[in-house]
């Protein structure tokens, strides 16, 4: 990050960081990189190794203007609402964006002071662009908004269809992970060679299939895992080196499991020897 940009501060939640990348790369796009769009789930705003609070703390203190991602989720949360509060304070823009059901309206104190707008309103999201052009010390560029309103649209569709699927489930959620999050994680660990290879999806869908899971579990459980930083799908090649999807354990996702191995059945049982005597079913 260059200290002689002027910075543009994201404040969202984990959960959230697909909404945040998106816009971050929107704005970089739009205004041809004059300034450093700072993003705290993001590898270039804070670099493997790097002190992440103290990365934070810079870019509050610093930026010229601030994006706060509102969902009912992260308006409970005491970092987003300290992460405003800091530009508020400063006296600097300060724009909530909403989504997920919260809408400017419906915002809590304070942040409903702070003039929010709607992720899904292309309408009003352009009124952002003069603001951020203020900030930053530049003329308004022109700003298509379509490509990230449906991205935040399918995100929230995702995210309903996840919760359904949770309340639906008997198991309870498993520190953060909701059944069918912890259930694609797990088999996913069971189906690669090694930490830090790719299990074919094939398996992996087939595993969960056969556990009782629906295809629709491991669907939204990867899109969840993948927004949490927990693993990632790419295309590898596969039989006959025809590309196929497969699914990797990030750190994030190791470092869960190894904080959580208790909880897991390490062991198979096997099934109980019977005490009765064969039947000969033999015809002869």
């Amino acid at each position: 990050m260059s200290h002689d940009k002027k910075i543009v501060f994201i404040s969202h939640i984990g959960d959230e960081r697909a909404i945040a990348s998106a816009l971050k790369a929107l704005i970089e796009a739009a205004f041809l990189d004059l300034m450093d769009v700072f993003v705290s789930s993001d590898a270039t705003s804070i670099e493997p190794g790097g002190k992440w609070l103290a990365r934070i703390e810079h870019a509050l203190k610093h930026c010229a203007i601030e994006i706060v991602i509102a969902s009912p989720e992260s308006v409970k949360r005491p970092w987003v609402n300290f992460e405003a509060g800091a530009g508020w304070i400063r006296d600097i823009p300060v724009i909530p964006l909403c989504h997920s059901g919260i809408t400017p309206a419906t915002l809590p104190e304070p942040l409903r002071t702070l003039q929010g707008k709607t992720a899904t309103d292309a309408t009003e999201l352009q009124e952002i662009v003069p603001v951020l052009a203020k900030a930053l010390g530049c003329k308004p560029p022109t700003i298509d908004f379509t490509d990230f309103v449906e991205a935040v649209k399918k995100f929230e569709t995702v995210s309903r269809e996840s919760a359904a699927l949770t309340a639906s489930s008997p198991l309870a959620a498993v520190e953060g992970l909701a059944p069918h999050e912890f259930a694609a994680l797990v088999t996913i660990a069971e189906e690669v060679e090694s930490p830090g290879t790719f299990a074919p999806l094939y398996q992996v869908r087939q595993s969960m299939e056969n556990a009782g899971y629906r295809a629709v579990a491991l669907t939204l459980g990867l899109q969840m895992l993948e927004r949490k930083g927990f693993v990632i799908v790419e295309e590898q090649a596969g039989y006959n080196s025809d590309p196929s999807q497969a699914a990797k354990i990030l750190k994030e996702g190791w470092d869960w499991l190894l904080a959580n191995t208790h909880r897991l059945a390490l062991h198979k049982h096997k099934p109980a020897q019977s005490t009765e005597p064969a039947e000969d079913d033999i015809p002869f």
